[in-house]
């Protein structure tokens, strides 16, 4: 059991000590799929939840193992959101409603909402 827990001890500190690498990570998107899962699930409302941006950088920090997203700014187009990080660092989310998605979703306010950005921020 003590060593079980020496472990641990281990992980947590080695952990808390890696260093922090800034890094911008640009999604490259699928058109089709996008376009297919536009058609598909959002116009049909099987999947509702990818017109809500807040919805969408939720799952995404989840995904990443990281506390809830937090709104930074943004407007009907662009939203970015902030994930935060056990060392003081974050990760910030950038969505955007392509305009290539516009013929598929018949409106801009039924256009789905997608990540194109993951933007890793390192403590001051």
């Amino acid at each position: 059991m003590r060593t079980i827990f020496c472990l641990i001890l281990l992980t947590t500190t080695v952990a808390a000590q890696t260093p922090c690498k800034p890094a911008i990570e640009h999604r490259k998107l699928d058109r089709t799929a996008l376009q297919n899962l536009q058609v598909a699930k959002v116009n049909s409302y099987k999947e509702p939840w990818r017109l809500e941006a807040k919805e969408i950088a939720t799952r995404e920090c989840a995904g990443l193992k990281l506390p809830a997203a937090v709104p930074v700014r943004g407007d009907d187009r662009t939203q970015v959101f902030s994930c935060g990080a056990a060392n003081g660092a974050h990760t910030e989310l950038t969505l955007n409603k392509p305009e290539w998605l516009l013929p598929y979703a018949g409106t801009y306010r039924l256009m789905m909402w997608v990540v194109t950005d993951v933007k890793t921020v390192c403590a001051k």
